[in-house]
């Protein structure tokens, strides 16, 4: 008779969890697969069953493609397998809002994405058979801020107008943490960013209308990201950031990155990370502080831009506080968009104004068309920093009218240095003449100053998403930074061409202007500005200089060294015996 069984419930084992496994991983999946590992082997490393291992690698072909099309960003996030038109569609839409805005606070209406991404949908299928009909639902739309972490989409009317509430609560906080903590001028700093497009010169001169006829031609990349940096007393201005979209371009080669008027940057991603934190602002912030006799104790004012990484410069050190102003009050109470960055734009297109003038006269051959078309990004760094050292100490505290008006001294400074800036501007356009410079308003210098963002085409999008400008891709970026330049050392060649060449400059002038006292500054300023290089000549003079091997030695014979024997003679020196007499006796053995 069989036992009775017991009415005890055995432990059932613990039901194994879903596991949702996005595009990246399964590219992780596949790659271990190739590598020899079996199915159920790689289904225990993931905690999954062996049969979705094999489900995955049957549908290896789709997933590479998915991934290949789609953003790093949508693939470390998506775990099925998407129409190809849709991933094209998804990375070409991120990029033109990446595009349109430019300094990464602006902010594009949802209704414009929506209509944005069926037309670019429509650009992509153009051709297609049996095409799956796309009618951008507010459901995609949220489901793809989701994939790309776009955040610079609002709906309808939430990105009209700025908030002035916010604006006044921000401002009496902030003078209440000055006044607790006992911040003086030179230790409240403000920094931000702003894009250039540094080839401008107006969309009504005939150089630009040339220019957009050209084939190939693209405004985007005329374009660098700059980011600015001063303090509220306006004695200070930080060496700009300078981001561009390739780490190592033409204009560049052969110069050391590291000393520039800008910090070098590249990347095609958002920037504005510890890197310049860390690396530009404590270290010149620093300096500048010991040199006033200040204790190092800063308080530094950003805007809620995705791009500051709140969270990461909130405690990034701890002699700075940082203080994030509320959204949608940039242009009320930042003191940079109370006219510094537009000073700012106004001197860099002065200077490009002026060399282009200079070019002109000196080579009457040389046409407007010409001098644009020769501004590389060498001349670029030139006028930027040219036109940062620009701008004056008034103009930069004035602008802290509207958040710290207790430390500005002269409310009309920055209005007056812009309006002297576009005067100088609009006079050298009549100089060089032409359509568009002739009777240049205004009105089309306020364009070339205004904060901005050109609208890529379709076929911009297609090309930006086959070479990664723009939002990049993690593998070309890794790429790009295995790319390092080549620097070409100076040498003493080259250094002695520069000095013979001032001084016969100099003996020139000398002989030539009548006003001796004038040619004798010139000499002495320049040679002052040289005395870099001249140091540099010395030291590389003194290092070619090599001891003789007869140095090391000291000299065995007195008067006349020997002469080499002749052929006739014995070829092997004569050995001088030792006097046996003088050998030491030795005792005889007993």
């Amino acid at each position: 008779m069989t036992p009775k069984r017991s009415g005890e419930v055995l432990p059932r084992a613990p039901k194994r969890k879903k596991v949702v496994m996005c595009l990246m991983e399964k590219i992780r999946v596949l790659d271990k697969l190739r590598s020899g590992m079996s199915c159920s082997a790689v289904g225990r490393e993931f905690n999954v069953n062996e049969s979705t291992i094999r489900y995955i690698k049957k549908k290896e072909k789709e997933i590479h493609r998915s991934v290949r099309e789609a953003a790093p960003e949508s693939a470390k996030v998506t775990s099925i397998v998407r129409e190809e038109a849709m991933e094209k569609m998804e990375k070409r839409l991120n990029l033109w809002i990446h595009e349109m805005t430019t300094d990464k606070k602006g902010v594009v209406d949802s209704i414009v994405v929506r209509l944005k991404a069926k037309e670019i949908y429509g650009h992509v299928t153009q051709g297609q058979k049996n095409v799956k009909p796309f009618s951008a639902s507010a459901g995609w739309l949220a489901r793809f801020k989701k994939r790309y972490g776009v955040n610079n989409v609002k709906l309808a009317g939430e990105a009209s107008c700025a908030d002035q509430e916010a604006a006044e609560e921000f401002k009496k906080y902030l003078l209440s943490v000055i006044q607790e903590k006992g911040y003086v001028e030179e230790q409240v700093f403000n920094a931000d960013e702003t894009g250039l497009f540094y080839k401008d010169v107006g969309k009504r001169t005939y150089v630009t209308q040339m220019a957009c006829k050209a084939p190939g031609f693209k405004s985007f990349q005329d374009y660098a990201t700059l980011l600015l940096c001063t303090n509220a007393k306006g004695d200070f201005k930080c060496k700009p950031l300078m981001v561009y979209r390739a780490q190592n371009p033409p204009a560049l080669t052969g110069k050391s990155m590291n000393h520039m008027p800008v910090h070098w940057r590249w990347s095609k991603k958002a920037w504005m990370t510890s890197d310049w934190f860390h690396n530009c602002f404590i270290p010149e912030v620093e300096c500048y502080l010991q040199g006033r006799n200040l204790s190092f104790k800063v308080l530094l004012i950003l805007d809620n831009a995705p791009v500051h990484c709140c969270e990461e410069l909130k405690n990034a050190h701890p002699n700075v506080e940082v203080l994030f102003m509320p959204p949608n009050t940039t242009s009320l109470i930042q003191p940079l968009h109370q006219g510094i960055i537009k000073a700012f734009k106004a001197h860099y297109t002065r200077e490009l104004y002026s060399k282009a003038f200079e070019a002109l006269k000196s080579n009457t051959e040389t046409t407007m068309l010409d001098y644009w078309k020769s501004v590389t990004l060498r001349n670029v760094i030139d006028y930027v920093g040219t036109a940062w050292d620009s701008i004056k100490q008034a103009t930069i505290n004035s602008c802290w009218k509207n958040v710290w008006p207790d430390c500005v001294q002269d409310f009309e400074g920055v209005t007056e240095s812009i309006k002297d800036s576009v005067k100088n501007i609009m006079h050298i356009a009549r100089q060089i003449s032409g359509e568009g410079f002739d009777d240049m308003k205004e009105e089309d210098l306020e364009e070339i100053l205004a904060e901005k963002a050109v609208e890529p085409t379709n076929e911009d999008l297609d090309e930006m998403a086959k070479q990664g400008i723009g939002v990049g891709n993690d593998k070309d970026d890794h790429e790009s930074q295995l790319i390092a330049s080549r620097i070409d050392p100076l040498t003493v060649t080259k250094i002695s061409e520069w000095n013979s060449a001032l001084l016969r400059i100099f003996n020139d002038m000398e002989e030539c202007d009548p006003m001796l006292d004038r040619s004798l500054k010139f000499k002495r300023l320049t040679s002052m500005a040289f005395a870099p290089y001249s140091k540099m000549l010395k030291d590389l003079r003194q290092k070619a200089k090599q001891r003789r091997l007869t140095q090391f030695f000291k000299p065995v014979w007195e008067g006349k060294l020997p002469t080499p024997s002749t052929s006739l003679e014995r070829q092997t020196p004569e050995v001088e015996l030792p006097n046996v007499d003088m050998l030491p006796s030795s005792s005889p053995a007993e």
